[in-house]
């Protein structure tokens, strides 16, 4: 039996929508033969990320940690490649607070690589026209930090594979515009998006053999 722990974020400052509890919960609806999924949604806060992740994987003890994050200024779903060993000092998480340091661990690697090969999900999501991207950095915030996290996890072999995926704002009303590589995804989108990503992590046959469903026709430009 495979174990995938999946998670996403609460809402934080200037960002109170955030949609991906709702794909942690299109990821824990999924039945993949052999797969256990636990989904958890944390609090932006970076005492309680610290506090919960190893407490989780300690718990469970996930084959694969998938993580989601928003990313509200970004147009496109990101593949995130690594996680830098840095902490933003220009936004406190949604308890009001800042991470201790600048860095996350004091004398550790400026930047630590994901072993999941990105590629072939982002090939996927784009043949499905939506329209992901390989993505060399996740910022510098509770997304790069809980990615971090995990990969320490990895490196501690308690975990086999991790992977963070950024996602966009989705449309609040509207149809998707899938295939035109723009910003107009919907919440329905992203699930495709959390559950091409589940499946390609946890190694399910589907991921090789079952397309995503594409839309057979796109709404008309606003």
């Amino acid at each position: 039996m495979t174990t995938l722990l999946v998670t996403g974020f609460g809402p934080f400052p200037g960002w109170e929508r955030n949609p991906t509890p709702a794909m942690v919960k299109a990821v824990t609806a999924l039945r993949l033969p052999g797969v256990r999924i636990v989904g958890h949604v944390f609090n932006t806060v970076y005492a309680e990320v610290e506090r919960d992740l190893p407490t989780l994987i300690a718990r469970h003890r996930p084959d694969a940690v998938l993580l989601f994050g928003l990313a509200g200024r970004t147009g496109h779903v990101r593949i995130e490649q690594h996680a830098h060993n840095v902490t933003t000092r220009r936004v406190p998480d949604a308890s009001g607070a800042f991470h201790a340091s600048a860095d996350i661990r004091a004398g550790a690697p400026w930047r630590v690589p994901t072993g999941f090969a990105c590629g072939p999900l982002v090939a996927r999501l784009r043949r499905a026209g939506l329209n992901a991207r390989p993505s060399p950095s996740a910022g510098e915030y509770l997304c790069n930090f809980s990615y971090w996290l995990a990969l320490e996890a990895v490196a501690r072999h308690e975990v086999k594979r991790v992977l963070f995926v950024h996602v966009p704002l989705p449309l609040t009303a509207g149809r998707s515009a899938r295939g035109d590589y723009t910003r107009r995804l919907t919440d329905a989108d992203l699930a495709a998006v959390a559950r091409a990503a589940a499946t390609a992590i946890t190694g399910r046959s589907a991921y090789f053999t079952k397309p995503l469903r594409r839309p057979l026709a796109h709404s008309a430009r606003p």
